[in-house]
């Protein structure tokens, strides 16, 4: 259904499992711009024809899918099995329809592929009503192109019966620019889930949680889950504690809901144990940040071997604040510390600093609270920061 939620992953696709469908290659515009065919090509086109006589396909319509719809030779034989196409004209106002609707040669090309029998019908009474219905929505025909080669079954829903009804059901919980404009591979996924979807933000709202946008658009995978999954998760967080009006609480889920949870969750209990937290400790951080379980071990062990053997930090307090694990080691967390390192090696700020408050603040408070402050003291701060210099130099 539409493209759906955006931003980074807001898609919902919802439109249906039985809206829209898959992609496609195409050749629109084959004949325009081939009007001759390799020897090469030919050579093979009439080697798959003879094989196409054995196997009771017309040798017409493999050659009209080849040639005028871009379908390899092997495809075409399959294609024909399932169309009779005796007249080229109605094939020809089809090909041309979806051209005027800027459906690209690839695009063209798969749809037939799969549906081969959209050459048979009446493109002005089958398909215009509900390219219009789109239109009138706001996509564009380039937006539309994008949905109908993600699920090409929205070409032979009911307008009335199916996508009206799951669109405007849809509306009544996202603004319709949300409902245009989202990922493919979120608007694909809920799409085609969209049972799932409906029932997941229903026991959403149940909850108390009222922030459907947030859910589409963070969490995608939890709302296609079978509901039956979804609600057994969601009693899981519950039982742990969680606030399901929170957003903690649906950052619980998410990390539940993961195939490999139970092996990732043994597994990052004894990376941090072997750091001294204690089963509570590993608790109360996940509750303050679920991801924390979700995590690589080696991201863990690297980063907590850094901050508590490295800069002496306890590992206690790192309970309180596990977001700081998060961060990019490289490119946030070594070059902040190695500033302070060198600030506290020359007594220019205490031991007792917030590390959270170090490695969370946005570059520019950081800079003027940590780097501008001192340049006057050490001009080569900046350049340590920037990893220009070593620690070890200075």
């Amino acid at each position: 259904m539409l493209r759906i939620l955006s931003r980074r992953r807001l898609g919902i696709s919802v439109l249906s499992y039985e809206i829209f469908g898959s992609n496609s290659n195409s050749y629109l515009g084959f004949l325009a711009t081939n009007t001759t065919i390799t020897a090469t090509f030919s050579s093979s086109v009439t080697t798959v024809l003879k094989k196409s006589e054995k196997g009771n396909s017309s040798t017409s319509t493999v050659a009209y899918l080849v040639n005028s719809c871009g379908l390899s030779p092997e495809s075409a034989i399959v294609a024909s099995r399932k169309l009779k196409l005796k007249n080229p004209e109605r094939a020809d106002s089809v090909l041309a329809f979806f051209r005027e609707h800027e459906f690209s040669d690839t695009q063209f090309s798969k749809i037939v592929r799969l549906r081969p029998r959209i050459l048979s019908a009446d493109p002005k009474k089958t398909f215009l009503p509900k390219f219009e219905f789109f239109y009138s929505k706001g996509y564009s025909k380039k937006d539309l192109a994008s949905l109908i080669y993600a699920d090409t079954r929205i070409l032979y829903r009911s307008l009335d019966k199916n996508i009206a009804p799951i669109y405007n059901l849809l509306k009544s919980v996202l603004p319709n620019e949300l409902l245009v404009y989202g990922s493919k591979h979120q608007r694909v996924s809920l799409l085609q889930n969209w049972k799932s979807v409906i029932a997941n933000l229903g026991l959403s709202k149940d909850l108390g949680f009222t922030n459907i946008a947030f859910l589409l658009q963070n969490f995608p995978e939890i709302l296609i889950l079978k509901p039956e999954r979804f609600s057994s998760i969601v009693d899981k967080v519950k039982d742990m504690g969680f606030c399901p009006k929170k957003f903690t609480f649906w950052f619980a889920v998410c990390t539940f809901s993961r195939k490999d949870f139970n092996r990732t969750w043994n597994r990052n209990c004894k990376a941090y144990m072997r750091f001294g937290w204690s089963e509570d400790d590993i608790l109360n951080a996940f509750k303050r940040h679920p991801n924390c379980m979700a995590m690589s071990e080696n991201k863990i062990e690297k980063t907590m071997d850094f901050l508590v053997n490295k800069m002496g930090w306890s590992s206690k307090n790192i309970v309180k604040c596990p977001v700081v694990l998060f961060y990019s080691f490289e490119k946030r967390i070594l070059p902040r510390c190695s500033v302070v390192q060198v600030l506290l090696g020359k007594g220019l700020i205490k031991k007792d600093i917030s590390f959270c408050g170090v490695i969370q603040s946005v570059e520019s408070k950081f800079l003027k609270k940590y780097v501008t402050k001192y340049h006057e003291q050490v001009p080569t701060l900046l350049s340590v920061y920037k990893g220009n210099i070593d620690v070890k130099d200075e």
